[in-house]
């Protein structure tokens, strides 16, 4: 049995990022509370690993003192100003990427277009740049979204970072049919299109995959939809105890992919587990 690891898989840049900035804050706390806005990462296992090392997410009461690092969603100016005025330390964990999307769009709406945030209107990330233009944009999901629209002027477009490159192409020609001008921003992580793109590649010459990442992970998801397009016995898993032996039988070869919050402490696990399920099988054949 064969195992071949996607060519771009698990941790990006942003979150990578914001995780080792977690470390770094307890390291300097002195004792004193760490907690994140919200969860770090959509990865409920890291999620425990970092709970246990003592970083909390914090409830609905900031600690009075401490340290409070922003998720790599970002959040809205607000909550900046909240953070300050308790004298909180700030650790903005931001992702770069969304941090542009956010200036992106004060710049949009500074120079007079009707701002069009393209994503999921219930995720973080879209909260928090709505946040930055006062709520005064329009959140599409799909070209259905932007086909009840009234007809617009000027239009300028954001999409989610995790957003699939090609659904965005597609709302963005369904809204040159309902404004007179769009102006698009290229906001989507590279990263996520590498992860895409490299499962993607894989799927065609694999019999079998497993994409690790959480459930509730939006580009976790998307890279299982992507696989099913060439290899439908895709299987998205939490854990490498989620692997049923029985689905191994008769597999050659194993294609392993990651969400973006997925550690590579639990590939290293998964890859482990299907090494000790081959052995199983070979013994008891």
């Amino acid at each position: 049995m064969e195992i071949v690891l996607a060519e771009s898989l698990g941790f990006c840049m942003g979150v990578k990022r914001v995780v080792d900035m977690a470390y770094r804050a307890l390291d300097k706390a002195n004792s004193l509370p760490v907690v994140t806005l919200g969860p770090l990462i959509h990865n409920t296992q890291e999620i425990a690993r970092l709970s246990a090392d003592g970083i909390a997410i914090a409830g609905e009461t900031l600690p009075e003192k401490g340290t409070a690092i922003i998720r790599a969603h970002g959040v809205a100016p607000q909550a900046y100003e909240e953070l300050k005025a308790r004298g909180l330390k700030i650790m903005d964990g931001t992702c770069p990427y969304v941090h542009y999307s956010q200036r992106k769009a004060v710049e949009l709406q500074r120079e007079g277009y009707r701002v069009v945030v393209v994503g999921d209107k219930g995720h973080p990330e879209i909260t928090g740049i709505l946040g930055f233009v006062n709520n005064d944009a329009i959140v599409v999901k799909t070209v259905e979204d932007v086909l009840a629209l009234p007809q617009l002027d000027r239009v300028g477009t954001i999409a989610q970072t995790t957003l699939n490159p090609k659904k965005y192409q597609a709302i963005v020609e369904a809204l040159r049919q309902r404004a007179s001008e769009v102006k698009v921003c290229e906001t989507i992580c590279d990263a996520t299109e590498e992860n895409q793109s490299a499962i993607r590649e894989m799927s065609g010459d694999v019999d079998l995959i497993y994409v690790i990442g959480g459930r509730h992970s939006a580009n976790s998801t998307k890279l299982a939809e992507v696989a099913r397009e060439k290899c439908s016995r895709t299987i998205l898993i939490e854990t490498a105890d989620e692997i049923a032996p029985e689905d191994l039988r008769g597999v050659a070869r194993i294609g392993i992919s990651a969400g973006a919050s997925t550690p590579d402490w639990m590939i290293r696990n998964v890859v482990q587990r299907l090494h000790e399920i081959e052995k199983s099988l070979a013994i008891n054949g």
